[in-house]
C-alpha cells in the first residue's frame, strides 16, 4: 500500500512547525529557570554555569552522535534526541511538584539535555539533505533559524505572565506537551531511508567518531568556511554575552530597555528568515554568507559599541539577527550541497563540536576582558585607554564592554575579506563537487 504521507519541503515544513511549538516550550523554560536561580541564589555566575553544563555534554558528545546518526535508522535518531529531553523536562517537573527542586539537579539535568541535544542538530541538518531538492536547502536552513528567533519574541513574556498567575509547575509542563506535540510530527510525514554503506566502511564507533573531523581537514574549502563560521559565532558570542550589562550600565539598570533591545532582535531575526524564502536560489551562496558577515560586523556589532542610545541598539541587535539566517542558511546549505548523506551524521556532528566550543571561548574571553582589562581602562578619570577611544564608544560603566564589541566587528570584517581573498574558500562552490554529482547507486526509494 503506498505512503500517502507528505514527503519533501511539506513534510519538513510539518517537522518544522513541530519544532516551532517545542522550541517555544523549551525559551519558557529556560527563563524560569534562570528566574528560579537567580532568586535562590542571586549570583549570574549560577546562570552562566546552566547554559554551560548544556554546552559542554553538547561538546563532548558530538563525535558520537555523529557515528551514531549515521548508522541509525534518521526518524529513529530524531524521535530519541526529543524523548530524551522530554524526560530530563519531566524530572525537572517532578522535582517542583515534590517541592525537592534544588540549584545543583538543574545542572546535572541540563548536561544530560545538553547530551540529546548532540543529536539533535546534526540530525535535522542531514535529514533535510535527503528529503527535498538542493534549491530548497537554504530556505529549509532559515525556516530553522525562524524557529529560534520566533519563540524568542514571545517566550519571555508568555513565562513571566504564567509564573506571575500560575508557577513554575504549568511552564515545565507546557515544555513536555510542545516535546511530545514535536515527536508526533516525525511520524506525519515520509522520511526517506538512510542512506546505504558500503560493507567494511564503517569502522568502531570510537574511530568512527573521529571520521567528520578528518573530513573536513581532507577539505581546504571546507576547512576554510568552518574556519570562517567558527569565527564568527565566537565574535557574536561575545556580544550576546556582554549585550544585557553592556545595555543595563549605560542606562541606570533599565531592565525595560534590556528587554526592548533583545525582542527587537528577535524580530530582525524572523525578519531575515522570510527575506531568504521569497530571494531565488543562487548559486553564489558562499558570497551571499561574506556579505552577511559585513553588514552582521559592521551595522550589527560595531554600530552596537558606539551606539549611546535605546534606538541604535535596537536598529544594531536587529540587524545582527536579521545576518543570521544569511550566514547561517547559506553557510548551511553549502556544506548539506557537498557532503554526501552516508556521512553527513558525523561530518555534521563534527561542526557542532566546533560550533559549540564558540561560547564557553567567549564566555572566557569577553567577560574578564571586559571586567578586567577594558572597563577600568574606560572609566572617566585616569582610564589608560579614555583618550584614545573615549570619543568612539564614549567612557564611564559600560564603555569597556562597547569597546568588545566594536574589535569583534571590526574582526568580523576581517573574516569576511579573508573569505572572499583565500580561492579555496570564495571557489568552494565550483571546486568542491556536489555530493550528487558523483554516479552513485541508485537510491533506495523505501521510506522509514
Amino acid at each position: 500500500m503506498p505512503d500517502k504521507r507528505p514527503t519533501g519541503f511539506a513534510a519538513f515544513t510539518v517537522i518544522w512547525l513541530g519544532q516551532l511549538v517545542s522550541t517555544l516550550g523549551t525559551r519558557m523554560t529556560n527563563f524560569a529557570l534562570s528566574i528560579f536561580i537567580w532568586q535562590q541564589t542571586g549570583r549570574a555566575s549560577d546562570l552562566a554555569l546552566m547554559t554551560f553544563a548544556a554546552f559542554l555534554a553538547t561538546v563532548v558528545f558530538s563525535p558520537i552522535a555523529g557515528s551514531l546518526i549515521d548508522r541509525w535508522n534518521r526518524r529513529l535518531t530524531i524521535v530519541l534526541s526529543d524523548i530524551g529531553s522530554a524526560a530530563a523536562t519531566c524530572a525537572i517537573l517532578v522535582l517542583f511538584l515534590t517541592g525537592a527542586a534544588q540549584v545543583w539537579q538543574l545542572y546535572v539535568v541540563n548536561l544530560v539535555t545538553g547530551a540529546f541535544l548532540a543529536f539533535q542538530a546534526p540530525a535535522y541538518a542531514s535529514t533535510i539533505s535527503v528529503m527535498m531538492a538542493k534549491g530548497h536547502y537554504p530556505r529549509a536552513n532559515a525556516m530553522l533559524s525562524l524557529a529560534q528567533s520566533v519563540p524568542a519574541i514571545f517566550a519571555p513574556s508568555l513565562a513571566a505572565v504564567l509564573l506571575t498567575v500560575v508557577n513554575i509547575r504549568l511552564v515545565l509542563a507546557i515544555d513536555v506537551a510542545s516535546y511530545l506535540l514535536a515527536i508526533a510530527t516525525v511520524f506525519l510525514v515520509a522520511i526517506p531511508a538512510r542512506p546505504a554503506v558500503e560493507p567494511g566502511e564503517r569502522e568502531s564507533v570510537w574511530r568512527d567518531s573521529l571520521f567528520g573531523f578528518r573530513y573536513i581537514l581532507a577539505r581546504p574549502g571546507l576547512l576554510g568556511l568552518q574556519g570562517i563560521l567558527f569565527a564568527i559565532n565566537l565574535f557574536a558570542a561575545m556580544g550576546w554575552i556582554l549585550l544585557t550589562p553592556m545595555v543595563l550600565s549605560r542606562t541606570g539598570n533599565s531592565s525595560a530597555e534590556v528587554g526592548v533591545v533583545l525582542s527587537l532582535g528577535a524580530v530582525g531575526g524572523v525578519v531575515g528568515g522570510l527575506l531568504i524564502g521569497f530571494l531565488p536560489a543562487t548559486s553564489r551562496k558562499m558570497a551571499r554568507m561574506l556579505w552577511g558577515i559585513v553588514v552582521f560586523s559592521v551595522l550589527g556589532r560595531v554600530l552596537l559599541g558606539v551606539g549611546h542610545s535605546l534606538v541604535v541598539w535596537a536598529i544594531a541587535w536587529s540587524v545582527a539577527w536579521l545576518c543570521i539566517p544569511f550566514i547561517d542558511g547559506y553557510g548551511q546549505a553549502i556544506w548539506q550541497e557537498k557532503v554526501a548523506p552516508a556521512v553527513q551524521g558525523r561530518v555534521f556532528a563534527a561542526r557542532n563540536l566546533m560550533d559549540n566550543l564558540a561560547l564557553p571561548l567567549a564566555l572566557a574571553i569577553a567577560a574578564p576582558l571586559a571586567d578586567f582589562v577594558l572597563e577600568p581602562a574606560m572609566r572617566r578619570q585616569h582610564g589608560s585607554l579614555a583618550g584614545l577611544f573615549g570619543g568612539i564608544v564614549g567612557t564611564g560603566p559600560g564603555a569597556g564592554m562597547a569597546l568588545v564589541c566594536v574589535f569583534t566587528g571590526l574582526l568580523g570584517v576581517l573574516v569576511a575579506v579573508a573569505g572572499f581573498t583565500i580561492p579555496s574558500v570564495r571557489h568552494v562552490e565550483t571546486q568542491l563537487a556536489d555530493h550528487d554529482a558523483v554516479p552513485a547507486a541508485e537510491p533506495s526509494m523505501s521510506h522509514e
